[in-house]
């Protein structure tokens, strides 16, 4: 029992600092993302009319631009990452075949929501928790698809490195049958993932009643919409209650809105400041958007990095420092704040 148990752990402890390298690259990139994100603002224009200038905002934007094409592919990066780290055997190879598992998850997930005819419309589809990843139309299931994809590489590579195949068919044995075998694992998971996702939307809409419950509902909110994002879920639960009844249903002058965002569009951008549901409805409906995402980013983000420094061991703390602070300021700068919530979520 105790070697299963040293062994249960090793995993993770591999698998955890298998995810270092992605972790480790979303940091300074987001940093400098964050950083042009905030310089190219108007109001910082207004303060320091150098960042007006044509050549610097061209810079800027560039960057920015370059940059985002990180944060937009972090599943891939992490089923690479996974891949790497985890596989015992043939690293390169099994980093390989996590690319083309990652491919085939995403498009068997399209294939089986447009023959089960649940491919949501575009301007729609952030609230069944589908989107575009790599030009397809899929389930934006983030994080988790990487990872999935990375784990299923490291073990074939690891189980069928030295397979033997048939003289006929000896070419596809060995080496080049890791990415072949983890393609057609990929196929029955893609196909799985949907109904469990499928579940899982049907679970979050059956309990949003909880989450406009007075004085816990929003703290059970973003606890939840935290949590969720390695998953990819937690667009689902903010559509949720931005646009459904979920978000609670709002009077206004005798017209009836839906959702926390239409309600707010209402009292802040046609009614203002003067109205009386200002007073009535503005504080509550703002606790669920970007004013408690601000409270996340500028405050509980360098909370949490403080605590995880002063928790770290000793030995550790010159490099721990580096790479906290470097999370830190990417969520300050830029409200990036995945570098650090993956690392606590998964870094042991």
């Amino acid at each position: 029992m105790g070697n299963k148990k040293s062994s249960w752990k090793d995993s993770i402890q591999i698998f955890g600092r298998s995810l270092l390298l992605p972790i480790a690259v979303l940091a300074p990139i987001g940093m400098v993302m964050g950083i042009c994100s905030a310089l190219g603002q108007s109001y910082m224009v207004e303060k320091f009319p150098i960042f007006g200038n044509e050549i610097l905002k061209l810079v800027l934007s560039s960057l920015q631009t370059i940059t985002s094409i990180i944060f937009n592919n972090i599943p891939l990066l992490f089923a690479m990452g996974v891949a790497q780290g985890m596989a015992k055997n043939e690293k390169g190879i099994a980093v390989f075949a996590s690319v083309v598992g990652y491919l085939t998850l995403n498009v068997v997930m399209s294939v089986y929501l447009k023959q089960t005819g649940t491919l949501a419309e575009a301007d729609v589809a952030a609230q069944v928790g589908q989107g575009t990843v790599l030009g397809i139309q899929t389930l934006k299931i983030e994080a988790l698809g990487g990872i999935i994809a990375g784990l299923t590489a490291a073990k074939v590579a690891d189980r069928f490195y030295r397979l033997e195949l048939p003289l006929a068919f000896a070419f596809f044995g060995g080496k080049k049958s890791i990415p072949i075998i983890t393609f057609a694992l990929m196929i029955p998971i893609g196909l799985i993932i949907p109904v469990f996702w499928n579940m899982l939307t049907n679970f979050l809409i059956s309990i949003s009643f909880i989450f406009t419950t007075p004085y816990i509902g929003n703290a059970i909110y973003y606890a939840l919409n935290r949590a969720l994002i390695p998953f990819g879920l937690h667009h689902v639960l903010a559509s949720i209650v931005r646009f459904t009844e979920a978000g609670g249903t709002y009077m206004i002058n005798g017209t009836e809105y839906v959702g926390i965002l239409n309600a707010t569009n209402e009292v802040l951008f046609n009614l203002g400041p003067s109205s009386e549901y200002w007073g009535q409805l503005m504080p509550t409906l703002t606790s669920y958007l970007a004013g408690a995402q601000m409270l996340t980013t500028l405050f509980r983000v360098p909370a949490i990095g403080l605590a995880m420094y002063r928790t770290s061991f000793l030995k550790n703390r010159k490099i721990a420092k580096g790479v906290i602070l470097t999370c830190c300021l990417t969520a300050f700068l830029g409200n990036i704040t995945e570098p650090l919530e993956f690392s606590f979520l998964f870094i042991l």
